[in-house]
């Protein structure tokens, strides 16, 4: 499956509630852009597909470009788990990011401890 994605808004999440994602995408040929995204979580966490899923288990050809985050963990490649069925992300590119007091900017959430494959691959 491919799902074209077009996010074009700003984002203000408060300290509370915790596990408050800004923006998690998955799937093939998503464009965020010109985003504002104010939490204290991840401002961009792209995924694989659920590990169940025998259909779309990768994210991939993902842009993200003219983001401001403000405190924020950060433009997040993952949680990646091990899949049966094979789990990864690959061709993610961030771009043009401002970040302001962030407590993390980018970085990777490996899930390990299951059994399977899963890859990460061609991040810029």
């Amino acid at each position: 499956m491919e799902f074209y994605g077009n996010w074009d808004y700003s984002i203000n999440y408060p300290t509370f509630p915790l596990n408050t994602d800004g923006i998690d995408p998955s799937g093939k040929n998503i464009y965020i852009h010109d985003v504002k995204i104010t939490n204290f979580d991840d401002a961009v966490a792209v995924k694989p597909a659920h590990s169940n899923n025998q259909v779309a288990t990768c994210a991939e050809e993902i842009l993200v470009e003219r983001a401001t985050v403000v405190f924020g963990i950060g433009m997040t490649i993952g949680s990646v788990p091990p899949s049966t069925h094979y789990a990864c992300v690959r061709n993610v590119t961030f771009r043009d990011v401002d970040f302001h007091y962030p407590i993390k900017s980018i970085y990777v959430k490996t899930n390990p401890g299951y059994t399977g494959n899963g890859e990460i691959q061609n991040i810029l």
